[in-house]
């Protein structure tokens, strides 16, 4: 009786030797197939993060404009004079300030896909600026998910590395966990030791960055698959009781084409929208490629980016009278768990605390594949020379 149980005790320990053993292994070769692919999307994700203040930034004084005056040139009026300067490119959408300082911005594209936006001076339709930086986070945030250069095969292998990154955090935080917790143990896992040897300094870098940054990396990594994974991003909207793919749907609620009919001018869509509450400061309205698409999309926020909004909501607007077509909740629900997951996801969120957070922690994210891969090359050049 008593040497079974003194065999049962001994099986305990060298369960969970195997089990460590297997997740270094997996962490291991999880990382080392992974890790370039999880290099660049993290580094092009941390690049994006300050796409907006950059893009504007750039714009330098034609933020503003030099003169007020008493009336505004209708959305209709900057459309025809943006056309006018620039035959060559098609405007998607334009953003227009309660600030009456502020310029109009509007994005537009070439037939080859090359962005851009145009500054203009919301009194006389004037162009203050173009900016090619809109071209330039497109890229980006395409290589960011693996659509440039490869397409739908880039995008299915950059979430492939995502999955894996999601292992590689989880199998992670158990290589880190000290086997005791004592004041030495603490030391060693919570601050990195600056006055080391390279490689420990390099191991350091490695795990303690690596904690510190493991909560916000797995937002940023779940609401990423929840974006690009179907199934992941049908199943959120259900267990929220939220409609997947609003937009798509949306879109079906559109008017039928009547060439008959005349469309309602603009400036009091936009009026209404600044109405709307006092914290807009903001709207923005897509411009309809052809005249058979009958609605717009309208959003009225604090802020408006690329990719995020702040305070904000979406509207669809029926272009033959200028009012708000109904949206059934449940598309608005599934509108709003949609832009707070993006929000999440590129740090626009608090404002520049979030940004800043999401920017220091795509930069860990990028460094670790760097770091992991110097531990192993240096204890396999060790094994080597030993043997």
């Amino acid at each position: 009786m008593k040497n079974s149980i003194l065999k049962q005790g001994k099986r305990s320990p060298n369960r969970k030797s195997r089990w460590s053993t297997f997740n270094a292994w997996l962490h291991l070769w999880l990382g080392l197939s992974s890790g370039i692919i999880v290099f660049v999307v993290s580094i092009t994700g941390a690049l994006f993060v300050f796409c907006d203040p950059i893009i504007d930034a750039l714009a330098y004084d034609s933020l503003y404009v030099n003169e007020i005056k008493d009336t505004r040139l209708t959305p209709e009026e900057l459309i025809s004079a943006f056309k006018k300067e620039n035959p060559d490119r098609i405007p998607s959408y334009y953003i227009m300030y309660r600030d009456p300082t502020r310029s109009v911005k509007m994005g537009s594209y070439t037939k080859e896909r090359n962005l851009q936006f145009t500054w203009m001076d919301p009194y006389t339709g004037k162009t203050l600026t173009n900016g090619s930086a809109y071209n330039f986070f497109y890229i980006v945030a395409h290589i960011h998910s693996g659509e440039m250069p490869f397409g739908k095969a880039g995008g299915l292998i950059v979430e492939i590395a995502v999955w894996i990154f999601l292992i590689e955090l989880l199998t992670g935080i158990i290589l880190w966990w000290p086997k005791k917790w004592n004041k030495t143990t603490k030391k060693q896992s919570f601050s990195i030791k600056t006055n080391a040897s390279f490689k420990r300094l390099n191991y350091d870098l490695h795990n303690v960055p690596g904690f510190y940054s493991l909560l916000p990396a797995l937002m940023i990594t779940v609401t990423g698959l929840i974006v690009v994974n179907k199934p992941l991003n049908n199943i959120t909207h259900k267990i929220l009781d939220r409609t997947s793919k609003p937009f798509t749907k949306i879109r079906k609620l559109s008017p039928e084409y009547n060439p008959t009919k005349t469309f309602s001018p603009l400036t009091p869509v936009v009026t209404a929208l600044f109405e709307k509450n006092a914290s807009v400061e903001q709207v923005k309205l897509s411009v309809p490629k052809k005249d058979s698409i009958t609605t717009l999309f309208a959003v009225a926020a604090k802020d408006i980016g690329l990719k995020g909004i702040e305070n904000g909501k979406t509207y669809l607007i029926n272009r033959y009278t200028g009012k708000e077509v109904e949206i059934p909740m449940q598309l608005m629900n599934g509108l709003a768990i949609d832009n707070m997951n993006m929000n999440l996801h590129i740090g626009f969120w608090v404002g520049w605390l979030g940004k800043t957070l999401t920017f220091i922690v795509g930069i860990v994210c990028s460094c670790l594949p760097v770091t992991g891969f110097l531990i192993w090359y240096g204890r396999r050049n060790k094994k080597k020379s030993i043997a």
